[in-house]
């Protein structure tokens, strides 16, 4: 497994964000997972918050949505981003003029359009982007402790085999910026058995999760090799001063992780 730190950090236009390098070298492959930092909102959303949804200023929100897509030079016009819902749902974008203009309500996005970029929002929860190198696919995934439960991770690699003829060989994947099994405490009225092997009981009813290894054991059970995988092993909630953190902060902002396929 490639891990990553805070000294593969980079910095384009002001904006800082870690890119992979296995996934960097695909030529056809734009990618970045962002930090809290480069935008204009204000406390407690300082400063490159890209959520209308958590009481920011909207006006903000777009200016560093802005800032994005000009740094990363996206097509703001298809930069897709979920209503992310902490389930299992996953949709498959073919073609993009019939997208259904209404909110996507799902947790995960698969395509093989060019000139489209997946976004993933999050603020603890795990961000996870696959690429299908052969048949030039993409897919990005949001992982809260309820879409693992429910096995997102597995289904998108099973939707990507079924929709696009994805081998599971052919896929590199990498998880982004989330809590760490140091800072995410859960109890008995969530955990589940399957989790053992990936927790460490606290006290009686509550244990240490490591939602991250959680996903990446569901990735390896569909076929993914260890080499295959990258991990950006940075907690949200411990290195707050460089990602948004619910569990610490409460009212706070959501930081973005995207995938696209250039032309």
């Amino acid at each position: 497994m490639n891990l990553l730190n805070q000294s593969h950090l980079k910095i384009k236009n002001s904006i800082p964000y870690f890119e992979v390098p296995g996934i960097g070298e695909i030529q056809w492959v734009r990618h970045a997972f962002l930090t809290r930092h480069g935008g204009i909102s204000h406390p407690p959303f300082d400063s490159l918050n890209i959520s209308f949804s958590n009481g920011d200023r909207s006006e903000d929100v777009s200016r560093n949505r802005e800032r994005i897509t000009s740094a990363f030079g996206l097509d703001p016009n298809r930069l897709v981003l979920l209503k992310q819902m902490q389930q299992d749902g996953i949709v498959v974008l073919k073609d993009f003029a019939k997208m259904n203009p209404s909110p996507l309500e799902y947790d995960a996005l698969i395509t093989d359009i060019p000139n489209l970029s997946l976004g993933i929002r999050t603020a603890d929860c795990i961000p996870i982007l696959v690429v299908d190198r052969k048949r030039k696919v993409i897919a990005a995934i949001h992982a809260g402790r309820q879409g693992t439960a429910m096995h997102i991770t597995k289904k998108v690699l099973r939707k990507m085999k079924e929709e696009f003829m994805s081998s599971m060989k052919d896929l590199l994947l990498t998880t982004g910026p989330s809590i760490g099994p140091c800072c995410y405490e859960i109890d008995q009225r969530v955990f589940k058995e399957e989790w053992e092997p990936f927790s460490v009981k606290k006290q009686e009813g509550r244990w240490m999760l490591d939602l991250v290894q959680i996903n990446i054991a569901q990735m390896k059970e569909e076929g993914i090799d260890e080499e295959q995988i990258s991990r950006i092993d940075l907690c949200t909630r411990c290195h707050h001063d460089l990602f948004f953190s619910y569990r610490r902060e409460g009212r706070t902002g959501r930081q973005l992780s995207f995938i696209g396929i250039a032309e």
